[in-house]
């Protein structure tokens, strides 16, 4: 059941490779661009008045984009691919349950297999796919820099990828467990891109900026200073616990 769950998400997977991967490519070609741009709009900056200066807010990231590893941390990790980390996720969970409730193929499956077994099987078959796409393409990054020409050290990516694999795993549970509480595979979509948009919305209000996982998803404070943030790290990563304990109860439950 293992190897049918990676085969039915085959397709997926590399279709959000290969346009991640274009992305990356696109990434790297604008570097010598981005610098220049960069450099002309600080200078620009420099010379407006005060009060312009103020309603821009920090613009010290700017002259940062000439370092090829902020470049790196703050235009691949923290936009063009870590703001599709989500959608990534949403991708390969909500069919992972769904579509054997739509189909009705959960009877036979659980006329062969007991739940748990179902649900461990499916369950890690997503999250392997999840947690090895999120590893690669985050590799991949300083890899193609460097072969590009560019110096651009691991350590930051590192740091970047250990966030991002405690925040796809977090993200993967959540929509798991709407994946389960669905009976047809288009709710669980809706859903997932609601929470996806709805999360920064919430992270707006000060009180709740802490239900925005994005910025240490884009692993901003590794970009800005150099540090992995281990209090969110542990947070999310117990309940991401929770959410999977949840998941398990509520599949085991649920009336087929």
């Amino acid at each position: 059941m293992f190897y049918k769950e990676i085969h039915e998400m085959k397709l997926r997977v590399i279709i959000m490779f290969v346009v991640l991967l274009v992305s990356l490519v696109t990434t790297i070609a604008l570097r010598p661009y981005a610098a220049q741009m960069m450099e002309e709009m600080t200078a620009q900056l420099e010379e407006m008045p005060d009060f312009l200066k103020n309603l821009m807010g920090d613009i010290s990231g700017l002259s940062r984009l000439n370092d090829d590893n902020y470049y790196l941390l703050s235009q691949w990790h923290g936009k063009n691919y870590g703001q599709f980390l989500p959608f990534v996720v949403l991708l390969i969970a909500f069919p992972i349950f769904a579509k054997e409730f739509d189909k009705k193929t959960i009877y036979f499956l659980l006329s062969r297999k007991n739940r748990n077994e179902v649900f461990r099987t499916k369950y890690l078959a997503g999250l392997g796919a999840v947690l090895l796409i999120t590893t690669v393409l985050s590799l991949l990054g300083p890899i193609a820099m460097n072969l590009a020409g560019y110096s651009t050290a691991f350590s930051g990516t590192l740091k970047v990828l250990l966030q991002q694999l405690v925040g796809v795993s977090f993200f993967y549970s959540l929509f798991t467990m709407i994946s389960i509480m669905s009976r047809d595979q288009v709710k669980p979509v809706v859903a997932g891109i609601v929470i996806i948009l709805g999360l920064p919305i919430l992270g707006m209000i000060d009180a709740l900026s802490w239900l925005n996982p994005y910025p240490f998803v884009l692993g901003s404070n590794v970009a800005q200073k150099g540090t992995i943030d281990w209090i969110y790290l542990v947070s999310l990563l117990a309940v991401t616990a929770v959410l999977t304990v949840i998941d398990y109860k509520v599949f085991e439950k649920k009336e087929v």
